[in-house]
């Protein structure tokens, strides 16, 4: 299979890194990725600015990339700059720290493999616990399953598999589950730093409208969650509620 990484840590991060090194063994890989750290950049892009890359001697037996631009802007680039062909998947991740729930809107990560979606290319975004050592279960994990991830994935392309780790250990895993998007609830403040302005603090935790079916929910308890995340939206049901709704002119 040929396969694009992408993320939102940047070329040098080990989370891109060991995922390349075990898809390797059985797969083409090229990694495109940010210079630096662009977390929390969503589904933006460069419009007013330019946006360069660069081949880097990162990994051997993959060329590798880094953009001067955000998450999305590394798939644009990639497919249009970089790339003679469409890859057969794309890969954004693996992220440092999990994209569950409301997460999935500022997430550059899960806003990568949707940009591939907007390509025509099937995507899986991947995230783990921030605080697990290392990236080699995740990496196992991911590579153990890939072929069953993509014969999955909606054959439009415009579906997103997002995957969150919540341990570094199997035995600690209670399993599999695919779930829906559930809702986060940030305690949010701003402290003023070093002279420099104001840094965003957010705690988020589970909302009170978490089901037991959610990924916000089940991560909680241990699961890895696979949720599908949709290019579309559209709000059907109110649609169909005021569709007809008459204004004045």
């Amino acid at each position: 299979m040929n396969i694009l990484l992408v993320n939102d840590d940047g070329i040098y991060s080990q989370g891109i890194l060991t995922l390349a090194k075990k898809l390797l063994v059985n797969h083409s890989v090229i990694l495109v990725a940010p210079q630096g750290q662009m977390s929390g950049m969503g589904h933006s892009i460069t419009y007013y600015g330019h946006v360069n890359y660069t081949e880097l001697k990162v990994l051997d037996g993959a060329r590798c990339f880094a953009v001067n631009g955000t998450p999305a802007d590394c798939v644009k680039v990639a497919l249009h700059l970089i790339m003679d062909r469409k890859p057969d998947l794309i890969i954004s991740g693996i992220n440092k720290g999990f994209n569950l729930g409301s997460d999935v809107f500022y997430s550059g990560t899960v806003n990568a493999a949707l940009e591939g979606c907007m390509q025509g290319v099937k995507s899986l975004a991947v995230s783990q616990e921030y605080e697990i050592v290392g990236f080699e279960y995740t990496s196992n994990f991911i590579a153990k399953n890939l072929q069953k991830f993509n014969d999955l994935l909606p054959n439009d392309a415009q579906t997103v598999f997002n995957i969150n780790v919540p341990c570094g250990n199997e035995k600690d895993i209670k399993g599999v589950r695919f779930t829906k998007i559930g809702v986060k609830k940030y305690d949010e403040s701003y402290s003023f730093e070093n002279n420099l302005g104001y840094k965003l603090r957010g705690l988020g935790e589970a909302s009170p409208n978490s089901t037991e079916d959610d990924d916000v929910y089940l991560y909680e308890k241990s699961y890895i969650t696979v949720s599908a995340v949709k290019n579309d939206w559209n709000d059907y049901a109110t649609y169909e509620n005021l569709k007809r709704e008459e204004f004045k002119l």
